[in-house]
């Protein structure tokens, strides 16, 4: 479908999508930061994915389409946390050419049906075309192909959300994305007992239900040791690392590194200084 007078070129860039055919888990990095260059540095690190995070991180809607071309200039598939559930926002992000939407909240196979009609253009959805706001550089999506799609991907992050499932997972979204924080504070658990349960515990059963059901099953874990406790109860994509936790962990170690040098110095001085008589 083509927009009147909009180019018939493009780059001939790919735009890169989630593929978990291999049966391999994807190594993502979370975005919380609104500069696309915190992005491209990231990316260009080969990160399976990156999340830029419209919920909780610093990033306008209308930010968000240069750190989406940030990360696919790397052929890194992106993902857009949306802040909400409104129908406009998710058009804005779709448009930019998001390769996945992660919503937030969701608690019932209604509110499931509703956005994942969203992300998919007539007959099967109501996505609206008009991706006029995406760059000229990569291909328009053809409406109505499913290699086409955007990822639609639902977080179970309530007790209600954890109650309704299987009748969630019933509307056939692309995945499920745990948030383990607010389900634990839901549940009235830390999130170390959620995260420590091992598997007969509530994330293993969510993995297990996720995979019967043919959905892919994804957890937010920011970092490497949890990643592999979840990749080892079948959660197949999480964040290993985030901008801020990376930067944070950086600064940290090089203070530690130059503090400890300023010591060794400071006891060889003590050790070279002359003795008094």
């Amino acid at each position: 479908m083509k927009i009147h007078g909009e180019s018939e070129h493009h780059a001939g860039l790919p735009t890169p999508h989630l593929n978990f055919d291999d049966g391999q888990t994807r190594h993502g990095v979370w975005i919380s930061f609104r500069d696309p260059a915190v992005v491209d540095i990231l990316s260009a690190e080969s990160f399976d994915w990156v999340c830029i995070d419209g919920q909780h991180g610093a990033a306008e809607i209308h930010e968000v389409q240069p750190l989406i071309e940030a990360a696919h200039l790397f052929s890194v598939p992106s993902l857009v946390r949306v802040p909400g559930h409104d129908m406009g926002t998710i058009g804005r992000v779709l448009d930019a050419g998001a390769g996945g939407i992660i919503f937030p909240t969701v608690e019932d196979a209604a509110t499931a049906e509703s956005l994942i009609s969203a992300c998919r253009f007539p007959p099967r959805g109501k996505r609206s075309y008009g991706p006029t706001r995406r760059s000229p550089r990569y291909p328009k999506t053809v409406p109505g192909n499913p290699l086409d799609d955007t990822w639609c991907i639902l977080m179970i992050e309530t007790a209600a959300g954890l109650a309704k499932l299987d009748e969630i997972l019933a509307t056939g979204p692309d995945a499920v994305f745990v948030g383990p924080y607010d389900l634990s504070l839901s549940l009235g658990m830390t999130l170390e007992g959620l995260t420590g349960q091992g598997p007969d515990g509530i994330l293993a059963d969510i993995a297990r239900r996720c995979h019967a059901a043919g959905v892919v099953p994804g957890i937010y874990t920011g970092e490497l040791s949890l990643s592999r406790k979840m990749a080892d109860l079948g959660f197949r994509f999480m964040p290993v690392a985030s901008d801020t936790g990376l930067l944070a962990v950086a600064a940290r170690n090089a203070v530690s590194a130059a503090n400890a040098a300023s010591a060794a110095n400071a006891a060889s001085a003590v050790g070279l200084a002359p003795q008094n008589a």
